[in-house]
């Protein structure tokens, strides 16, 4: 026989009294998994006149395991789930007396003092996992997760700020987009060496605008630049050119001049070998002959250096010309990647302006009435089944329901349900309380 505890007979009638008080007036509340458990278990021993407590129920709290059995001292496991505390109360006592071999059957206290849990989702402010009340209505669900969603000023205030943010946005980056179409205009007329036109959008800016004022002023700074290099170059070959002109006329004159000093040497030699000159006369004209003939030499390959510059000088001309249009094809390059990524954000950033002053805040006005007025669904489970309840605002929740509060949709009428499919559980309305 267990310990016995002696309290009131008072005490215990009042145990019992409310161990089946706990859902309330309406129907009996039927136990689940995760209902929590105080379990009482005394008897009246007529020869005492005393009430005795059962020692390995006291001060102890049982849960109704997932599989919806309760494990007890000295009973064991006995089937909990779908039943109420008054059947449960019963079916202990009975346990008890056939396992104590007792002649009268000891009465049996089940009190919940802890429900399993309801859910709640959908267009609440702080949805989630809810610790249950007795005769715990929608509405008061509702309110437990921290009421409907207020949305019409919050979210028409965010799209004014994100609207406020986006045009400054499409603002900067069509004006970077311009810039990159007259970069692209002004390199195209340096790749082609031709003038530079602006076309398209560009037209309508006018050569006043900064814009246009920025490239034109940079082509044709490049355009005087390269001009001015080039001019210096061809100055250059005019020069040489003169020179080489100056250097052929001197060697003409020097080759006359050595043709007269070599007949002078000829007949000088004819008479020095007459003996009718001297030696000296002889060496003079020779030595006056080769200093001639050095000098031609030279101006010859002064004429061959000049050509040889004048050569160069053109080569540089032409390699001017390619680094120009070689830097142009590469900035041209950069440009139309640039152009492509800044057209991108821009047309990105069009979709969120309208999309932050017109879409979302004309779908956030046509929907406050369904926001206001939502739809209430509760999921529970019957007997193993999953229902489907459309209810109003004052229905009693219970213990594992799931409460769905959506925007009432606009076909739908007040207490009317739109068609399920066919995965979904039957709908059930169920009117206000």
């Amino acid at each position: 026989m267990p310990i016995l505890k002696t309290i009131s007979p008072i005490l215990v009638s009042l145990l019992v009294m409310a161990s089946g008080a706990a859902h309330g007036e309406g129907e009996a509340y039927r136990l689940g998994p995760q209902d929590e458990l105080q379990v009482r278990v005394s008897d009246l021993r007529t020869g005492a006149g005393e009430a005795y407590q059962w020692q390995a129920f006291n001060n102890s709290k049982f849960a109704v395991a997932p599989s919806g059995r309760l494990s007890l001292p000295v009973i064991g496991e006995i089937d909990a789930s779908g039943r109420t505390t008054a059947e449960l109360e019963a079916t202990i006592g009975k346990r008890l007396q056939e396992k104590a071999g007792l002649a009268v059957k000891p009465d049996a206290s089940v009190q919940v003092v802890k429900f399993r849990p309801f859910y709640i989702m959908g267009s609440v402010e702080t949805p989630g996992e809810y610790e249950y009340r007795p005769d715990l209505t929608v509405l008061q669900a509702v309110s437990i997760a921290g009421g409907l969603q207020r949305l019409s000023t919050d979210a028409l205030l965010s799209y004014t700020r994100e609207a406020l943010s986006t045009h400054g946005d499409v603002r900067d980056l069509t004006t970077k987009r311009l810039s990159l179409l007259a970069r692209q205009a002004r390199l195209d007329a340096e790749i082609k060496d031709g003038p530079l036109v602006f076309t398209g959008e560009l037209q309508s800016l006018g050569k006043g605008e900064r814009i246009i004022a920025e490239e034109t002023q940079l082509y044709e700074s490049r355009k005087a630049a390269l001009q001015a290099q080039i001019s210096n170059l061809n100055q250059t070959k005019d020069f040489l050119k003169e020179q080489i002109v100056s250097l052929d006329a001197k060697d003409q004159n020097t080759s006359r001049t050595i043709d007269l000093i070599r007949q002078e040497l000829d007949r000088v030699t004819s008479l020095v070998n007459k003996g009718l000159s001297a030696m000296p006369r002889q060496v003079e004209v020779s030595q006056t002959m080769a200093q001639l003939e050095s000098n031609r030499l030279d101006a010859q390959i002064a004429v061959i250096r000049a050509r040889q510059d004048v050569a160069r000088a053109d080569r540089d001309i032409l390699e001017l010309k390619d680094t120009r249009r070689t830097t142009a094809l590469q900035d041209a390059t950069e440009t139309r990647t640039k152009l492509a990524e800044t057209e991108a954000k821009l047309e990105t950033a069009r979709n969120l302006l309208f999309q932050a002053e017109t879409r979302a805040p004309a779908e956030i006005l046509a929907n406050t009435d369904a926001y206001s007025q939502p739809e209430y669904v509760v999921f529970r489970r019957v007997g193993g089944n999953a229902t489907r309840l459309v209810v109003g605002d004052q229905e009693l929740v219970q213990p594992g329901d799931v409460v769905r509060v959506q925007p009432r949709n606009r076909g739908r009428g007040q207490g009317g349900a739109a068609s399920a499919a066919p995965s979904t559980p039957p709908t059930v309305n169920v009117g206000s309380r």
